[in-house]
This record gives structure tokens, C-alpha cells and sequence, in this order.
């Protein structure tokens, strides 16, 4: 059996970086990353705001059937602002409903993998201010399920 991690984590965040809508609410980014960022972590001294995708949890999938591989991915995705310049949670909110308009119900092409990515769906969100008092993110789960 084989994971399709890699190729939703690179198909995933394709598509947060193709869109120019996104890029211009990402106040200050610029290509390649467009402050979009993977498990391999944030640059030191990133300003804000900027997303990441991590983590992506994977189980056996509720499409199981003789012969193929299926497999549910949950992905997250984090924006995080700050207070002041950056707008904080009113600015984090626009962030959060444009990454929904991307990916809700909008497949991802993983046939590179051997994968099928037959749903996409919003699992849920939540606000949390961070320790600092400054910073605030909004995490959004995100679930797909694969066959291959």
C-alpha cells in the first residue's frame, strides 16, 4: 500500500500558490512561496500574515474495496496575523473564507500518484488567539478521500 501524503501535500499547496486572489490577501508575499508553507516549516522572521499546511493525518479509507488502496486525509491549514498592521482575526477571516472557496468540494488532481481524489469537504475551524497576545490563527480541517 502506498500514501498518497506527498501528493496531496503538493497538490494542495499548488493551489493555495496559483491563486492570485489569495496572493493579494497574503499582504507582502512573493513568489515562489507566496507565504504559503509546508511541513517543512516557516522561515525565521516570516512577517505576517502567511498560511500552513500542516499537518495531514492519514487513515484507511471508507472507499476500501478489493484490489484498490483507500485512504482519508485530513489536511490543516493555519493562518496566522497579528494585531495592528497585519489586521488580526477580521484579516485572518478573509484568509480562512478564500481558502474555502479554493478547496470545498474542488478535487485535487493526484492521478500522478495512482491516487483518485474523489472528495474534498470542510471538516471544521477554529480560532485561537495565541500566548503572545499578538498573534491569532484560524486552523481549518479540511477532508479527502482518496482510491487507488
Amino acid at each position: 500500500m502506498t500514501l498518497p501524503t506527498g501528493a496531496i501535500q503538493t497538490a494542495f499547496i499548488a493551489r493555495l500558490r496559483g491563486d492570485v486572489t489569495l496572493q493579494s490577501l497574503l499582504v507582502g508575499s512573493t513568489a515562489p512561496t507566496w507565504s504559503i508553507f509546508d511541513s517543512g516549516g516557516v522561515p525565521v522572521g516570516q512577517p505576517f500574515p502567511y498560511v500552513v499546511l500542516f499537518p495531514i493525518l492519514s487513515q484507511s479509507g471508507e472507499a476500501l474495496s478489493f484490489g484498490t488502496d483507500a485512504v482519508d486525509s485530513f489536511v490543516q491549514t493555519s493562518v496566522f496575523t497579528q494585531v495592528g498592521a497585519s489586521g488580526g482575526f477580521s484579516q485572518a477571516r478573509g484568509i480562512a473564507a478564500r481558502i474555502y472557496a479554493l478547496m470545498n468540494e474542488n478535487a485535487l488532481d493526484l492521478s500522478l500518484s495512482g491516487f483518485n481524489q474523489y472528495l474534498l469537504l470542510f471538516d471544521n475551524e477554529q480560532e485561537v488567539p495565541q500566548a503572545d497576545g499578538i498573534t491569532q490563527m484560524i486552523a481549518t480541517r479540511w477532508k479527502l478521500q482518496t482510491q487507488g
